[in-house]
């Protein structure tokens, strides 16, 4: 039987354990949208044409969510375990065992967990206080707001960050060159959309955790017979990634805008910025995600 041959790396430890990468720097994002009701100055506003054409973009991934079972909770409720006894010297040894744990020195380098890229978060660190200050303000209608884990890759290399809220939306995207840069846009009233793109989020965690592949870890050859290569059950389409996919038709990458908000900014990390316009306000907050 004609076999197929493939190099595999082999873990001593679960892959998440060397999630840690050198080249990768890994950072926060919180952002928060707001429309200023009050335009200040004489400057006339015309619509403009925003024209994502040639954007790379990506659209945030939902978190997935827990959903506690009830029946077979109330149903581990039914059954006797006289066998199942906890003593205060058990608890002591759990307490030791947890003292322990915490008195074990720090380990030297960061890890990172790509598969928490790109996953869209609603609540606010670092910008909390400032979103709840101007909700309160009058001149102020808050939009919207999110907060994300990424990498910081090379300006040809990172994506567009796109989201939609109503018919407004933003494109955040963060590089590192010789610093960080920030490219930020952000509209009022405007139909577009563009792809999902979540294929290519699978790539940049994907490279990423090649690239944290320590050098002394051993590579194998493993030989896979062309029967199970072959088998319609190897490969198989994630239902929800099935679910999210775009109608290529309703994508619209061209089109007019009310407002227009588009600057680029050289950054440093763990600091706020303020994008101002006179009917746009975006503030960004970009730190490091050990903070």
């Amino acid at each position: 039987m004609n076999s197929f041959k493939f190099i595999a790396t082999l873990f001593i430890y679960s892959l998440s354990s060397f999630a840690y990468c050198e080249n990768d720097e890994e950072y926060m994002i919180e952002v928060i949208v707001f429309e200023q009701l009050e335009i200040i100055g004489n400057e006339k506003l015309e619509p403009k044409n925003l024209n994502l054409i040639n954007f790379q973009t990506i659209a945030l991934l939902e978190k997935p969510k827990i959903v506690v079972n009830e029946k077979m909770i109330s149903q581990s409720f039914n059954h006797d375990h006289p066998g199942f006894v906890v003593d205060q010297q058990t608890i002591d040894q759990m307490i030791d065992e947890q003292r322990k744990e915490d008195s074990d020195p720090p380990l030297s380098s960061k890890k990172i967990d790509e598969s928490k890229w790109y996953e869209k978060q609603q609540n606010l660190n670092q910008l909390n206080n400032i979103y709840r200050r101007l909700d309160r303000r009058k001149e102020y209608r808050m939009l919207h707001k999110a907060s994300w884990l990424q990498p910081a890759l090379s300006e040809d290399s990172s994506p567009f960050v796109y989201e939609m809220f109503g018919n407004n939306g933003f494109l955040i995207k963060l590089y590192q060159s010789r610093y960080l840069h920030l490219d930020v846009i952000a509209y009022l009233e405007g139909n577009l959309k563009t792809e999902n793109n979540q294929e290519l989020i699978k790539e940049i965690r994907f490279d990423a955790l090649k690239r944290s592949i320590p050098d002394n870890v051993a590579k194998h050859e493993i030989e896979i017979s062309s029967e199970i290569m072959n088998s319609d059950e190897i490969f198989k389409i994630e239902p929800q990634i099935a679910e999210a996919s775009v109608d290529f038709s309703e994508v619209i990458k061209l089109g007019e805008v009310k407002y227009l908000l588009n600057e680029e900014r050289r950054i440093f990390k763990n600091e706020t910025h303020y994008f101002d316009h006179p009917k746009i306000g975006v503030i960004i907050s970009v730190y490091d995600s050990s903070l």
